[in-house]
């Protein structure tokens, strides 16, 4: 039996693919979370200038180190405090409701991607593996529908909590859902005007022919920016929690492992967000915003794509070596009493040679890229796997850029007031909107 299952994988190599997709996609997503939190906290640190997350550590006893991993022990201790807290119900909610709500965010959070073009379709014998693991003609008009359902799990949450100022909070995530939707639909669909299809896929691979969205779409990404903004309730726009006026906000009465569900929900919808910004308007998998480098010629020259890419992630990795090594400097000419100089120098010494090895790999690994990955060496199967691998980190490269934008602007721009936002959602982004509509629907009609 166990025979007959791998002969059948080695037989179909591509139809195992397609299988897996709708598991790896997800788990790779999930493993961006704690580092976006990580981002979160450095950044608003840096953008506020002081410390930041730095006290937590675990001692590792052979080397003599704590290692505090620039706050990322952190995320490790608040998973640990979020699943072993008591679970409290509070006896004035209703529970069937409260139990399911924070359930609703972060299911929609897991859907949407399976509606999102990762790479470029592969043909082979048989058949096509597409890049997306729902591959709907409908597009990105089933993926609005999806994404709105997560207001669900916000409105269901406040009023199932039976308070207050929950209810306020799950009132203002719905009015607030209504304005800047109808802003965001109307400015996506100049897009696909001019491209004339609702497929992701389509307006990818027209991007690639021609130039990336936002070049010929410059309002329509301003616009479904702000949009995503309001989508994923961040700042300016988390007035449903609002915590300097209604306490939390919806999830007021939650704690524990709900409270984790519906935060985690809100850091996925972030890189949802974040790579539809990237595949909409900054050419999803497309390597370069200029027409004659798409996927056919990345899988024809794929070798030395990976070791470009291989090398910017070795440099990166050695300009962070660099990083620690000014703050080693620094740490040692503070204030700081000298068994805490002598621990961080320590632990900075282990970082510095960690990230030196790993850089070094990097380039050792680039250079086996350039010199063996061609066509010629490898089968078909491999080259059409190490090209899909190549653009799906092409699309998080660009997400993870928009993933520090909505970091920079939280801690940068203050919360909006309730009544700016409907302001700005019915009275500017929608006007806003329907103009761009009408301009790009009488230049295409006199370009076509």
């Amino acid at each position: 039996m166990l025979s007959t299952i791998i002969d059948w994988i080695a037989a179909h190599p591509y139809q195992v693919v397609g299988l897996v997709l709708p598991i790896v996609i997800p788990l790779a997503l999930f493993q961006i979370l704690p580092l976006l939190v990580l981002m979160e906290r450095r950044g608003a640190a840096m953008i506020q200038d002081r410390a930041g997350p730095n006290r937590a550590y675990i001692p590792i006893p052979f080397l003599n180190v704590k290692v505090r991993g620039f706050g990322m022990i952190f995320n490790l201790t608040d998973a640990v405090k979020l699943l072993f807290k008591e679970h409290f119900t509070p006896p004035f909610v209703h529970k069937g409701y409260y139990r399911i709500a924070p359930a609703i965010p972060l299911i929609t959070g897991l859907l949407t991607p399976a509606l999102i073009p990762w790479f470029s379709p592969i043909v082979y014998q048989g058949g096509v593996l597409s890049g997306q693991t729902i591959d709907a003609n409908s597009g990105i008009l089933m993926l609005f529908a999806m994404a709105s359902l997560s207001v669900y799990g916000v409105v269901l949450g406040s009023w199932a909590s039976n308070s207050k100022y929950s209810l306020l909070g799950g009132m203002r995530a719905s009015a607030m859902m209504i304005s800047y939707e109808v802003s965001m639909g109307l400015s996506v669909i100049g897009m696909l005007m001019i491209v004339g299809s609702v497929s992701l896929t389509d307006v990818v691979e027209w991007q690639g022919q021609h130039t990336w969205g936002f070049v010929v779409q410059p309002v329509g990404f301003l616009l479904f920016l702000v949009s995503m903004f309001a989508e994923c309730n961040r700042n300016p726009f988390d007035v449903a929690e609002g915590e300097s006026e209604l306490v939390a906000g919806f999830h007021t009465e939650f704690n524990g492992v709900k409270f984790m569900l519906y935060m985690s929900a809100e850091y996925l919808h972030m890189i949802v967000a974040s790579v539809l910004i990237a595949t909409v308007y900054f050419g999803g998998y497309q390597l370069l915003p200029i027409p004659g480098f798409g996927p056919e010629w990345v899988k024809a020259h794929v070798g030395q794509v990976l070791a470009i890419g291989l090398v910017g992630m070795a440099l990166g990795l050695l300009g962070f070596v660099w990083v620690i090594k000014n703050r080693k400097a620094i740490h040692a000419r503070s204030d700081s009493n000298p068994q805490d100089k002598a621990e961080r120098a320590k632990e900075y010494g282990l970082y510095m040679a960690v990230f030196t090895l790993a850089g070094l790999g990097l380039l050792g690994a680039a250079g086996a890229s350039w010199a063996l990955i061609n066509i010629e060496r490898l089968g078909q199967g491999w080259i059409d796997f190490i090209t899909a691998a190549v653009q799906f980190n092409i699309v998080i490269a660009k997400a993870l850029l928009f993933c520090w934008l909505f970091v920079w602007v939280r801690w940068t721009i203050p919360r909006f007031r309730y009544d700016q936002i409907m302001d700005l959602g019915w009275k500017v982004l929608l006007n806003v909107a329907l103009v761009n509509l009408l301009v790009t629907a009488v230049v295409a009609k006199l370009i076509g």
